[in-house]
C-alpha cells in the first residue's frame, strides 16, 4: 500500500506535468492525492516543501552513493564506465519529470535553486570517489572538483541530447559514447 506521503508526491507529479507548477496548486494536488489541504501541510510544509520531497525523490545522488558504497572496483576506467551507465538508464528513466523540471524552471527560482542541489549531491559523491582513488595513487595530481565537474556535463549534456532528440545527432549507442568518454577521461586522469 502506498503512503500518504506518496499519493502526494505522485499527485503532484501529475498535475505538475499536466498543468504546470503555477496551477498545480496545493488544493488540487490533495484533492488529487484523496487528502485534505492540510494534511499535505503537515506532512511537507508547503509547495516549497513537497517540490523538495518530489526533487529528492528522483535525485541521482542517493542512487550513485549507493553505487560508489557498493559496487566499486577502485579501477577508473570500469567504476567510471559504470556510474555513468548507471545514470544514463536511471535518468532516461525519469526524462518526462526531468524535462518538465527544466520547462518550469526559468519562472520559478525555487524551482531552479531545488534543482541545483541535484548536482551538487553528485558533485560530492564524485568528488569523494576520486579523492580516494588519489589517495590510493590511482589519479594524477588534479583539481578532482573541476574532473567532477568535467564528468557531470559530459553525463548530462548526453542524458539531455538522447531526451531531447533521440538518435538523429549520432546513430552511437549510449554505451559507445560511454566507453569512449570514459576511455578518454581515464587516460588523461591515470598516472
Amino acid at each position: 500500500m502506498q503512503s500518504t506521503a506518496d499519493r502526494i508526491i505522485e499527485a503532484a507529479i501529475e498535475l505538475v506535468s499536466l498543468k504546470g507548477y503555477t496551477a498545480a496548486t496545493t488544493k488540487a494536488i490533495a484533492e488529487q492525492a484523496g487528502v485534505n489541504e492540510v494534511t499535505l501541510f503537515r506532512h511537507f510544509g508547503n509547495k516549497r516543501g513537497l517540490l523538495r520531497a518530489i526533487i529528492q525523490k528522483f535525485s541521482y545522488g542517493p542512487v550513485l552513493r549507493k553505487v560508489v558504497q557498493e559496487k566499486v572496483y577502485w579501477d577508473l576506467e570500469k567504476d567510471l564506465y559504470h556510474f555513468f551507465l548507471e545514470y544514463q538508464a536511471y535518468m532516461m528513466s525519469i526524462k518526462d519529470f526531468v524535462l518538465i523540471g527544466f520547462k518550469e524552471a526559468g519562472a520559478f527560482p525555487e524551482i531552479d535553486e531545488e534543482i541545483a542541489n541535484i548536482p551538487l549531491e553528485i558533485k560530492q559523491e564524485l568528488m569523494n570517489y576520486l579523492l580516494e582513488m588519489s589517495r590510493k595513487g590511482k589519479l594524477i595530481d588534479t583539481d578532482v572538483e573541476a574532473v567532477a565537474m568535467a564528468l557531470i556535463h559530459f553525463n548530462f549534456g548526453h542524458f539531455l541530447s538522447r531526451a531531447r532528440l533521440g538518435a538523429k545527432v549520432t546513430q552511437l549507442s549510449t554505451e559507445q559514447i560511454l566507453k569512449t568518454n570514459v576511455s578518454i577521461f581515464s587516460r588523461a586522469l591515470t598516472p
